[in-house]
């Protein structure tokens, strides 16, 4: 294999560097750092009022073909989950005050449905190893845009490992991309959720998958575009490793 040079590798690191960290800081977009509480609000917070929102969607308000369908309701504003499919474009109005939740690839398991009144010992833990090695595995790609600028990239894999219960993850690539698995929490399935086939009531969840946290949006026309493909790791043997893709398109009219 021919070498490179140390001048020419240097910036061929550089430019590395740039596109891996250097998105949350170009063409006027910025980021919530996992560091940080979005608004005073943990991420453990944001990602359980995501999910109670999510499966908080009734049957015929998912099928409805509306203008927009996003979570308005909070000062994170919450996008759709990539498990929708199609290539699905709304158009929705929000604030410049408000930041917004953009779901790359996320799974959640409860003691209703994954483990059906389940209430031992670690179960928080074992119902968010399950969202993992359960429903998230598979290789799995995801890229954002904001206004046609990519803002953040996935290209993981996640596989058991043969012979253990335990997930084997690796990355190809991850810029500017959250990798959260969640602490329990409280979820409430009601009747007439869109979720195909679960057991309505409230339940302890965990969660894990792969989120962007923006920060607020200056006033005006910004289009949001993310996008998720799933293939399997080998022969489909669980949910997790059913292909999956979809393209989802907000135009944000942005407020002051």
């Amino acid at each position: 294999m021919r070498s490179l040079d140390s001048p020419i590798l240097a910036i061929l690191l550089l430019s590395i560097l740039f596109i891996f960290t250097g998105f949350q800081n170009a063409y006027g977009i910025q980021l919530f750092s996992t560091k940080e509480k979005p608004f005073g609000t943990s991420y453990d917070d944001w990602v359980s009022k995501y999910w109670n929102w999510d499966v908080g969607i009734s049957k015929d308000e998912w099928m409805k073909n509306e203008q927009c369908k996003i979570n308005n309701s909070n000062a994170m504003v919450m996008l759709l989950d990539t498990v929708v499919d199609g290539s699905p474009d709304f158009i929705c109005k929000i604030s410049s005050q408000q930041g917004i939740m953009i779901p790359m690839w996320i799974a959640e398991c409860d003691n209703g449905n994954d483990f059906p009144n389940d209430h031992g010992p670690n179960l928080d833990q074992r119902l968010t190893e399950c969202a993992k090695a359960r429903y998230n595995l598979g290789n799995i790609k995801s890229d954002v845009t904001v206004d046609g600028h990519p803002i953040a990239g996935l290209n993981v894999r996640q596989s058991l490992i043969p012979g253990s219960k335990a997930v084997d993850y690796k990355v190809s690539s991850i810029a500017n991309v959250t990798n959260f698995s969640s602490k329990g929490f409280t979820i409430t399935f009601p009747p007439d959720t869109h979720e195909a086939g679960v057991k309505p009531g409230t339940f302890r969840s965990g969660s894990q998958g792969w989120w962007v946290f923006l920060r607020p949006l200056p006033p005006g026309e910004h289009i949001i575009h993310y996008n998720i493909r799933v293939t399997p790791t080998g022969p489909i043997t669980s949910p997790g490793t059913n292909p999956h893709f979809a393209d989802i398109t907000y135009k944000l009219q942005v407020a002051k």
